[in-house]
């Protein structure tokens, strides 16, 4: 015997195929009682529905494209899972990809989930002042969320306050005695690199003269740059005596490249992990950091993304998550 359809089930319940179709797809209009038969006969009958043409025939795939730099970084694992926890309560499939920051694969991956029909996309961008890049995710006719960018500034986005957390780590560092102090951080044309410059600019610009011979590396976020950056940097005559690492997964750089010159931490040189982790609250000693929430960061992308599919036509969402800064034992008085 093969499985039960849709019309067994109808004949089962006495009712008709339309309000079997109605009952699967939650239609207010089917009476409790109608409602309870169905239901009773799809339970009895162990009744799965074809997915698949309920999507056709609705137009929905119930699936929402997460595209993200590198799942390996724990800071993103912990945003993937709460969106992804968010998602399936509310009956949703995640689908995950990954971006490698690189612009190919992102315009490819665009082409792809317009050609799988997913309802929506919460994703990060490699270049936010990129035109082709700019032009496709405005041409693509699902609602997209973006994760701590600001452009397109058409579309919902949920951000950090970057800036407010680089300019507290500055200003302590500095109020500890350190004048020469260097941020790395990733490519200007992301949020939030700019916005950390911005940060560290503007507790510099407080502090004047005294703040004169700091210095932003720009170039990516991962731990391979924060070496060379590191490396470069603490080879120089007058090494910063401090240093910011701007970026998710670039402390595990600035780290090696410190203990690979032979330099103590925080004796020889300061650090502040631009963004909080294990290897952060872990190393030796434990690693002043940036703290937010990532768990609130998925969460939050779902809650527009759900706002949004309901309601296409409603202005634009924009919700930043506050920072703050952890004092711990990487930071002291620059040497004499």
């Amino acid at each position: 015997m093969g499985a039960p359809t849709i019309r067994d089930v109808a004949v089962a319940a006495d009712v008709a195929i339309g309000t079997v179709s109605r009952v699967l797809n939650g239609h207010k209009s089917v009476s409790d009682d109608v409602r309870r038969r169905v239901l009773k006969a799809i339970k009895k009958l162990k009744y799965e529905p074809d997915r698949v043409a309920q999507s056709m025939r609705l137009g929905v795939t119930r699936t929402v494209a997460f595209a993200t730099r590198d799942i390996s970084i724990p800071g993103f694992g912990a945003i993937v899972n709460a969106a992804e926890e968010a998602l399936r309560n509310s009956g949703y499939t995640l689908l995950l990809t990954m971006t490698d920051e690189r612009k190919d694969r992102e315009l490819n991956l665009l082409r792809i989930f317009q050609q799988r029909r997913v309802d929506a996309v919460i994703m990060t961008i490699s270049n936010e002042n990129d035109a082709e890049l700019t032009k496709q995710i405005r041409g693509l006719d699902i609602p997209i969320v973006l994760l701590d960018r600001e452009k397109p500034p058409q579309l919902d986005a949920v951000t950090l306050d970057h800036r407010r957390g680089v300019r507290a780590a500055t200003e302590y560092l500095h109020g500890l005695g350190h004048t020469r102090i260097a941020l790395l951080t990733g490519k200007p044309s992301t949020r939030p690199a700019h916005e950390r410059i911005a940060g560290f600019k503007e507790a510099s610009a407080r502090l004047g003269r005294q703040a004169s011979h700091s210095v932003v590396r720009t170039g990516a976020f991962s731990a391979e740059f924060g070496f060379r950056e590191a490396s470069s940097l603490l080879s120089a005559p007058n090494r910063p005596t401090a240093i910011i690492a701007g970026g998710m997964a670039m402390l595990a750089g600035v780290l090696k490249a410190i203990r690979a010159r032979g330099l103590s931490i925080p004796g020889d040189v300061s650090v502040v992990a631009g963004a909080d982790s294990d290897l952060a609250a872990l190393a030796t000693p434990s690693v002043t950091a940036v703290r937010w929430s990532g768990t609130d960061e998925g969460r939050m992308a779902v809650q527009l993304l759900l706002n949004r599919l309901g309601n296409r036509s409603a202005p634009v969402q924009r919700v930043m998550l506050s920072t703050e800064l952890i004092t711990r034992g990487s930071c002291a008085p620059p040497p004499k």
